[in-house]
């Protein structure tokens, strides 16, 4: 999106652009608006009461200050809506029509005041600053009230051309420049808020996109800061079976492809159960329920997300044979492509790990090693979902009855075996 000014309107150029500038602003000026009519309201008010009390109603002074008191009064009556879109159209018409008609309908005695003198500077410096007009709107609503009060002058003889230029023109053309500045200056600042904007929103998505949304609302909130804790978890390692024979022949494009393929649909079916992928590690892939946000009944979850992944990989199987792209392991005598899933709940340390340069949000402890070897257990027993005691006792009575015994494994540094059950 282009954010260029035009130099002589000091607008966007980019239609779009200026119509989110005038909503960022009215946002900001709007109740400052109801304050300026409610002021018009009530100077209007007082002007009439004091010429009640000096007796000097007459139609030519009284129908500048009604109009004063009705164009505001009708603008407060109307919606939000309407006021957005209309207000300073409204409020031109008080300075650009009802101001020289005041000064024409009470010509004789306005001109007569001793301080009529000031009257073009208060013109310009309250119409060119008290409504957040746009630049061109302003320096019209400043310009023709300040036009028509130096007519008033027709008494003061002293003043002479070069008078007027030192004492009005060059005062009113300072105010009309510092407009022009002001309003450039207001819209280069939102197009910066809008770059960071934008900027920020892409370090945001990106963020999510290596760390997951969950994580990336977490290291923003902490501001990268996060700070080692004990959790309770499931952990969930998942491997492609016979993954070197497959991608062998296959040329690094197609396996990446064929890579990314297979672990979107993990993420989707992993991001349902709500799970947390922790790590990709070649066609394996590390997660984790429970962590880094608390997750009830986390084995449970971590069962389903097995057995939906399962069901995924199969459905890919049938893609793959649509599109061709299981030849790659057909022409090895492998039929089609089977994961193995190892599952292990218990305690973690969870957190930032790395150098000050560099850091990976991970899960460390002997939960994660006895997930891992679980996923290799299956290659034992021939199975595709392994799992360990403490995940079988926790699962409800539907999973329970499907899930089986597979055998018993010596894990390293435990001196009594470890139950493997299978689903």
């Amino acid at each position: 999106m282009s954010h260029n000014i035009n130099s002589l309107k000091s607008i966007f150029e980019n239609n779009e652009l200026e119509q989110d500038y005038l909503n960022d602003k009215w946002i900001r000026v709007s109740s400052f608006y109801l304050k300026v009519i409610i002021f018009f309201i009530s100077a209007s008010i007082l002007y009439l009461v004091s010429l009640f009390i000096r007796d000097s109603i007459a139609l030519k002074n009284i129908i500048n200050p009604i109009i004063f008191i009705t164009f505001p009064l009708f603008l407060i009556l109307k919606s939000d809506d309407f006021k957005k879109k209309y207000l300073e159209k409204f409020l031109l018409f008080l300075p650009v029509i009802n101001m020289p008609l005041f000064f024409y309908l009470d010509f004789e005695r306005l001109s007569n005041l001793p301080h009529i003198a000031f009257m073009p500077l208060f013109n310009s410096i309250i119409w060119i600053s008290i409504f957040p007009f746009n630049f061109l709107a302003s320096v019209f609503a400043s310009t023709i009230p300040f036009l028509a009060s130096l007519f008033l002058l027709n008494n003061y003889d002293t003043l002479n051309i070069p008078l007027y230029i030192v004492l009005y023109f060059f005062p009113h053309t300072l105010l009309v420049i510092n407009k022009w500045k002001s309003e450039r200056d207001n819209r280069l600042n939102f197009a910066k808020s809008i770059i960071i904007d934008e900027n920020r929103q892409m370090m945001h998505e990106t963020l999510k996109r290596y760390f997951g949304e969950t994580l990336s609302e977490k290291i923003i909130s902490q501001k990268g800061h996060l700070e080692g804790e004990n959790r309770w978890v499931t952990i969930l390692f998942a491997d492609l079976s016979s993954y070197s024979t497959i991608t062998e022949k296959m040329s690094p494009e197609v396996a990446l492809d064929f890579l990314n393929e297979y672990f979107t649909k993990m993420h989707n079916v992993i991001k349902e159960f709500d799970g947390h992928t922790l790590n990709y590690i070649g066609d394996a892939v590390m997660v984790v329920f429970g962590a880094p946000e608390k997750l009830q009944n986390h084995e449970n979850q971590a069962v389903k997300c097995s057995l939906k992944m399962k069901e995924e990989l199969n459905k890919l199987n049938t893609v793959w044979d649509e599109k061709e792209t299981s030849r790659y392991w057909r022409n090895h005598g492998i039929e089609s492509i089977t994961m193995r899933i190892g599952l292990h709940t218990g305690s973690v340390i969870a957190g930032n790990i790395g150098s000050q340069e560099m850091l990976q949000y991970t899960t460390i402890g002997d939960t994660v090693n006895v997930a891992a070897r679980l996923e290799q257990a299956n290659k034992e027993y021939g199975t595709d979902i392994s799992f360990s005691s403490e995940i079988y006792t926790a699962l409800t009575k539907e999973l329970y009855d499907k899930a089986k015994l597979s055998g018993e494994i010596k894990l390293k540094g435990r001196g009594t075996s470890t139950k493997v059950y299978s689903i």
